[in-house]
């Protein structure tokens, strides 16, 4: 018998060992990595910006650091740099050599492109903060005179840092202790002997850290879940008498799956949870928990460890308690940070695979006597998606997969329970039947108290994906519901916290507010000019600015080579002027006319070109009148415009080109332009071939564009003279034009804040006085970008509920 054990003992862990040993056998993205690049990131933005705007308090700090560690005499201290640079120089060297010798040339590529990266942004972000150093500092300097104190420098370590970090995944353990004990070891002597700012020091070493996380995060790090061999050693010394193993093609969301079989022909089913899984777990917590409020979520367990400890115990009691589970087999670590469960595999389907047909009255009854188990033992499962539920060839269900279940739940939990699965039942097999078969088991109370949770925020992302493919089946079911159970429809409590529209609606404001606020600080003075203005030209200018929306209607209509209505194309670019203040760059205006051209039975790319099209015939149009009020103006209207240096559009061109070839190299981006950009495109060419053709419609395009421009030229003009400004027509065209195309590269709605900036700066430039081309252009954009935002709404809510958008 000792000798039998010993045998298992070295067939046991033989597997470990060629584990351990064999090569790489596919690179990943890991979750790890997501949660190290946000966390790297913070930190070196929380020191930048210390760095940059509390200097004062960081340079106390810093000269206490300079002080703690100038403590060396020069020979000492000249013996410690040396040293210093010498191991740095030998980890520098071996980083490249390495990779080499053992033919990781993908490894070496990594290295590459993380050093170029982390050299480039750390030496980027030295001359962004750009310090002083105060006189405890330079004291230092003087005293460490001799030192060869500039390497390694900032962006060296940074280079450093970021070397390691991608190294790391392709060592051992002790290595990579290794590697931090060195990079400690070289942190304190860049402190001792260095004569650099330390927060600066640091900064860059996180700005590393985070440069080669990303590197991994967007090729991939090396795939170390445990192969089949570990899992199946695993079992062995956790006891389960494994004969065949093998990764299972099943949903196992947060897990890797197998399936085994034992020595007395019994079939296991096992999942392994790592640190990706753990990782991926956190994120998704994490998401929760800013997204959404008030749905449950308990806190992350301490580790990996009490996470399948506290599955295994939920599984053993669910079951003790009579619900039907599968047998827990056993538990055991895999490698250094893996662990699996393994139950017994339970024969059949689950609901999301099988017929809507199988599930009989019965079936429903069946499950939900198993979730009135667990009510009545306040277990609460908050994952009863179809997929975790099993039929069995005899018309049992089984609840599986316990992973994210609480013991001693509150009733609220118990409640979200009920919701989700009579949602999930609902997709199977309608609202009526879900509901009644509840109210049957578990009563009108209990199903009744579940309605405020009938919303999507309240549900798996399997159910909400799958009510999304039956449209209305949610507001129906919440219908029967209140009518099965005679309760009224409840206020549905909002549970999103932050949402994407909200996040976007909050940071367009506080640009709104940043742009728009040095225009009114003199807001007093405006509206005395205003007051002395000649009102006779403001209506005229109120009918130009209507003009452009005329305009724009004529200009889509000769964009799209199909004929759609002209009244609701007319309607629709008022509507864009409200939706434009949303959005930067026309992006809001761009969409609804997208949205309103599909609506109107043109095809999606044909729309899609045909907006495009609009716009590029807007520049067309833009940049001909420029050219025109140019040559026409003289050099009067540009005598303080100077254009930058031609080297900088030859390099962005020279960068554009280089970054095609290299996207164009990759083969699944050639696929993905082949196979699904390029028909897109064909189908674009199509169209606008059609308007080309047509001189009608090419009329209506650039003459649109042209009305549109020339009537916000007029209108400025308008503006000016109210205020007693005078300027040459051609000249105000070409300021007009040069500023408007300036804005377009601001991130704001409309350009706020940069056209008024770039117009104004245009007519000073050219002979206005000050204090009337801030008022006149203030007038402009009162009547052009602020008056119009009432009607653009009532235009906007007249296009939905005609159902036009």
């Amino acid at each position: 018998m000792a000798i039998t054990e010993a045998q298992d003992a070295t067939e046991v862990s033989s597997p470990d060992l060629s584990a351990t040993r064999e090569e790489i056998r596919r690179y990943e993205r890991s979750p790890v990595d997501v949660i190290r690049l946000l966390v790297f990131t913070a930190i070196t933005l929380g020191l930048g910006a210390l760095a940059k705007w509390s200097e004062h308090s960081v340079l106390g700090f810093e000269r206490d650091v300079v002080v703690l560690f100038d403590f060396l005499n020069a020979p000492v201290a000249r013996v410690v740099s040396g040293a210093m640079q010498v191991f740095v120089g030998v980890l520098i060297v071996a980083y490249f050599v390495v990779p080499i010798v053992t033919r990781r040339y993908r490894l070496f590529g990594y290295l590459i492109v993380a050093n170029i990266a982390a050299g480039g942004l750390a030496s980027l972000f030295v001359w962004s903060v750009d310090r002083t150093k105060p006189a405890v500092l330079v004291n230092a300097i003087a005293r460490r005179a001799g030192l060869s104190a500039h390497f390694p420098t900032e962006w060296a370590m940074a280079v450093l840092v970021a070397a390691f970090i991608v190294l790391a995944p392709f060592v051992g353990r002790r290595w990579r202790r290794a590697g931090w004990v060195s990079i400690c070891v070289i942190l304190l002597c860049r402190l001792i002997v260095s004569v650099h700012l330390p927060v600066d020091l640091l900064a860059c070493m996180s700005l590393g850290a985070a440069v080669g996380t990303a590197v991994l995060l967007a090729f991939g790090r090396p795939d170390r879940h445990p192969t089949t061999a570990a899992v199946e050693s695993a079992l062995r010394n956790g006891g389960t008498p494994i004969t065949e193993l093998a990764p299972a093609a099943v949903d196992a969301r947060g897990s890797a799956p197998y399936f085994g079989r034992l020595e007395d022909g019994t079939r296991i089913f096992a999942k392994v949870l790592g640190a990706d899984e753990r990782s991926a777990d956190l994120l998704f917590r994490a998401y929760r928990f800013i997204r959404l409020k008030n749905v449950g979520d308990e806190r992350p367990f301490s580790s990996l460890r009490r996470t399948v400890e506290h599955e295994a115990l939920v599984s053993l009691r669910a079951r003790d308690v009579g619900v039907r589970t599968p047998r827990l087999r056993a538990i055991s670590d895999v490698g250094d940070d893996s662990m699996l469960l393994s139950f017994d595999l339970i024969e059949g389907r689950s609901l999301d695979q099988v017929d809507a047909a199988a599930v009989t009255d019965d079936v429903l009854t069946l499950v939900w006597q198993q979730l009135e188990l667990l009510r009545r033992y306040r277990i609460a499962h908050r994952d009863l998606r179809r997929a975790n539920i099993f039929l069995a060839p005899d018309g049992r269900p089984w609840i599986i997969d316990f992973g994210f279940s609480e013991l001693a739940a509150s009733q609220e939990l118990l409640d979200a329970d009920v919701a989700e699965l009579v949602a999930s039942l609902a997709i199977e097999v309608g609202a009526t039947r879900s509901v009644d078969s509840a109210i049957r088991v578990i009563g009108t109370e209990a199903v009744g108290a579940a309605l405020p949770l009938l919303q999507p925020n309240a549900l798996s992302g399997a159910t909400r994906t799958a009510l999304k493919e039956h449209a209305g089946l949610l507001g129906e079911l919440q219908t029967t519901v209140a009518d099965r159970c005679s309760i009224a429809q409840p206020h549905y409590e909002q549970l999103e916290r932050v949402s994407g529209k909200r996040i976007f609606t909050v940071v367009m404001l506080a640009a709104v507010t940043y742009f728009l606020l040095p225009q009114l600080v003199d807001l007093p003075g405006i509206f005395r000019e205003i007051a002395h203005a000649t009102w006779l030209w403001l209506p005229p200018a109120i009918v130009l600015s209507a003009v452009t929306y005329v305009g724009a209607a004529m200009s889509m209509l000769g964009a799209v080579p199909d004929r759609i209505r002209s009244i609701p194309t007319f309607v629709a670019q008022v509507g864009s002027s409200f939706t434009n203040k949303i959005a930067p760059a026309g992006m809001g205006g761009m969409a609804l006319n997208l949205r309103y051209l599909q609506k109107a039975g043109v095809d999606s790319a044909v729309a899609a070109s045909s907006v495009g099209l609009n716009s590029v015939g807007g520049l067309v149009v833009h940049v001909t009148l420029l050219v025109i009020f140019a040559l026409w103006s003289g050099r009067s209207a540009f005598d303080s415009f100077h254009l930058p240096d031609w080297h900088i559009f030859a390099y962005g061109v020279a960068a554009v080109v280089v970054l095609a070839v290299v996207a164009f190299s990759i083969r699944s981006v050639r696929t993905l332009l082949l196979s699904r950009v390029m028909p897109l495109l064909r189908r674009s060419a199509g169209g606008v071939h059609q308007i080309v053709r047509r001189p009608g419609k090419l009329t209506l395009l650039l003459g649109g564009s042209a009305v549109v421009t020339l009537s916000y030229v007029v209108c400025l003009y308008l503006c000016m003279r109210g205020f007693g400004g005078h300027l040459p027509f051609a000249t105000l065209g070409a300021v007009y034009l040069t500023g408007a195309a300036i804005a377009t590269a601001a991130p704001t709605p409309g350009g706020l804040g940069a056209l008024e900036a770039a117009v104004i700066a245009g007519l000073v430039a050219a002979g206005v006085d000050k204090e009337v081309a801030v008022p006149a252009v203030f007038l402009f954009r009162l009547v052009t970008f602020w008056l119009p935002i009432l009607p653009g709404y009532v235009c906007f809510r007249w296009l939905r509920r005609e159902d036009f958008v």
